[in-house]
């Protein structure tokens, strides 16, 4: 049995292709679970909306392969050991948060049988890249770029040989997604506008990205005002998509007509931010010690930050911040996009938690903001990618900087060098333009 929780799709999965090569060699079937578990920590209706349209790729996928998939709702510490009772072995997606960790743990000690977990979703196992939390880009990428060759390959995808498996249990329709998040209880969420969960929207959104932005993207992946960015994180997040087909497809673009690898100046930028920067907030999931806490933010800029700690100018409420109504018109434009369509700049996600670090009544609790709106309207929250951004506001993976107020050493970002970065008013206009039409702009916007 393969129990699918983190790589959720049918095709270029290391995990269902290990499940795969054990049911061949004994010849025993196979079969996927999938757990709809209402208890997820912080998951909401927008994440269940993007995943379950995701387990409907899964499932034509896994039809076409002859696999059987049943998806169910309820606890993960009960029905996976319940579904996983006759199975010889099972086969699980790995995870680097200490959640995830601890509930393979847990799984583990329920089961009779062997419990493998695969790594899916990074392009390089944690554990085998460092055995403590990295600093910085600058120390991982050295050890990155030493075993990125060995792991950096094409993935086989073998066929099932003999029987499909006999799952023990029946599963819960997809037809209804609607009924099926209501049935599971979470708190609701508008869906995220514009954007589809699956692998077919997934591969969709990636084949864009290399036809018309990959070529530029060292110049202009700074721009918030370009669509310029691959914008694959989401699709990244919850498994429709996995790096390693993402980066192999954007070196076989480089490389052209001739086949084989190549790089360039944009491929290089993309995948140092792909590989290096994944990587390392990963790294940091599995070992940094307060990894979703205040407590990850060095001590270096806890210091700082708290001999510095008296707002500069008046404090914007957290409610304020919360309607898109401050001051500041590219901030507020920046949480609508959140808000509404689950995703935002990369380059403004940064001046965004910059931005509420100086109007929070202290840093402390700033960090409390972002991260839970972070975990709240983000597709691509509740993911080391969003929880070390998070930290990096307060100068995690960072280095001290001249001092100011508020920030102290720990960098700072103003509205001035974010106008000179990319035409803020331009952003703006966008962000209006992808508004529904029947929801008006904030009025600060």
């Amino acid at each position: 049995m393969y129990w699918m929780q983190r790589s959720q799709r049918g095709w270029n999965n290391p995990a269902l292709a290990l499940a795969l090569e054990l049911a061949n060699e004994r010849r025993s079937g196979l079969w996927v679970l999938c757990v709809l578990d209402g208890q997820y920590p912080e998951a909401n209706s927008r994440h269940f909306t993007f995943l379950l349209e995701g387990l409907l790729d899964v499932r034509a996928a896994l039809q076409e392969r002859g696999i059987p998939l049943v998806v169910r709702t309820g606890s993960f510490l009960t029905e996976v050991p319940a579904a996983a009772a006759g199975a010889g072995i099972l086969v699980c997606d790995e995870h680097p948060e200490p959640f995830g960790r601890a509930l393979r743990s847990a799984v583990g000690a329920r089961v009779d049988c062997a419990a493998l977990a695969v790594e899916g979703d990074a392009v390089l196992p944690p554990a085998l890249l460092a055995d403590h939390a990295h600093i910085g880009a600058r120390t991982i990428r050295p050890a990155v770029h030493r075993l990125l060759q060995e792991f950096l390959q094409p993935l086989a995808e073998p066929d099932l040989i003999g029987p499909a498996g006999s799952p023990p249990r029946e599963g819960v329709e997809l037809a209804d997604i609607g009924a099926l998040i209501r049935r599971l209880g979470v708190p609701e969420l508008a869906p995220a506008r514009q954007l589809h969960g699956g692998q077919t929207a997934a591969r969709s959104r990636l084949r864009f990205f290399i036809e018309n932005h990959m070529e530029g993207y060292a110049d202009n992946h700074h721009r918030a005002d370009l669509e310029v960015s691959s914008g694959l994180s989401a699709w990244l997040h919850f498994g429709h998509l996995g790096p390693t087909e993402v980066a192999l497809a954007c070196m076989r673009s480089a490389a052209g007509a001739g086949g084989g690898l190549s790089s360039g100046p944009g491929l290089d930028a993309f995948l140092e931010q792909l590989i290096v920067r994944r990587e390392l907030a990963i790294n940091a999931a599995c070992f940094l010690p307060g990894y979703g806490t205040p407590a990850m933010v060095p001590s270096w800029a806890q210091k700082t930050l708290d001999e510095h700690a008296s707002p500069w100018g008046d404090v914007v409420s957290e409610a304020m911040m919360e309607a898109c109504d401050t001051p500041d018109p590219v901030w507020n434009a920046a949480m609508t996009d959140m808000k509404v369509h689950g995703t935002m700049h990369n380059y403004l996600r940064m001046y965004w938690g910059k931005q509420v670090l100086l109007w929070s009544s202290g840093w402390r609790e700033a960090f409390a903001s972002l991260l839970r709106w972070n975990n709240r309207y983000f597709l691509d929250g509740r993911d080391p990618n969003g929880t070390i951004g998070v930290a990096w506001v307060f100068g995690l993976h960072d280095r001290p900087f001249g001092r100011r107020p508020v920030f102290g050493a720990v960098r700072s970002m103003t509205p001035k060098g974010l106008a000179r970065k990319f035409d803020t008013l331009a952003y703006i206009r966008k962000v209006e333009e992808s508004l529904p039409h029947d929801q008006a702009p904030p009025d600060r916007l």
